[in-house]
């Protein structure tokens, strides 16, 4: 099963943060600003795709 967790692209507020090397305050104040990576909820949780992640990093704005 922790197979599967780590094959998916979707992750966390913490694993984003941890993958753009920025602390999950930053996450959080960029999701607030709408200036950050786009992300997706279901409810209350906030999940980030690796694709968006990388485009962010692309765009030169982590």
């Amino acid at each position: 099963m922790s197979n599967l967790q780590n094959d998916t692209p979707w992750m966390t507020t913490e694993a984003a943060a941890k993958y753009l090397s920025v602390s999950t305050g930053t996450m959080h104040n960029w999701r607030s600003k709408g200036t950050g990576p786009s992300y997706r909820t279901v409810g209350r949780i906030v999940r980030y795709h690796r694709d968006d992640l990388d485009a962010f990093m692309m765009s030169g704005a982590a």
